[in-house]
């Protein structure tokens, strides 16, 4: 499973604009979930985002679901 989200019909985007990819820096600890597949992780705050060990999807982001 492996969707470009940098690619939107004939355009780039900025990939430096999207939020919560793998290995950026989690902004606030809590629980975060994988846009792709769903599964749940929790993340410190000045970690990086990991890979998702469920989906394995290279571009996949990680949307908060709870501030801890």
């Amino acid at each position: 499973m492996d969707y470009d989200l940098n690619y939107q019909g004939d355009k780039e985007v900025d990939s430096t604009s999207i939020a919560n990819k793998i290995g950026d820096a989690v902004p606030a600890t809590g629980a975060y979930e994988c846009t792709t597949c769903g599964e749940e992780i929790q993340a410190q705050s000045g970690t990086k985002f990991p890979p998702c060990a469920n989906c394995g999807d290279d571009h996949l982001t990680w949307e908060m679901i709870q501030a801890a």
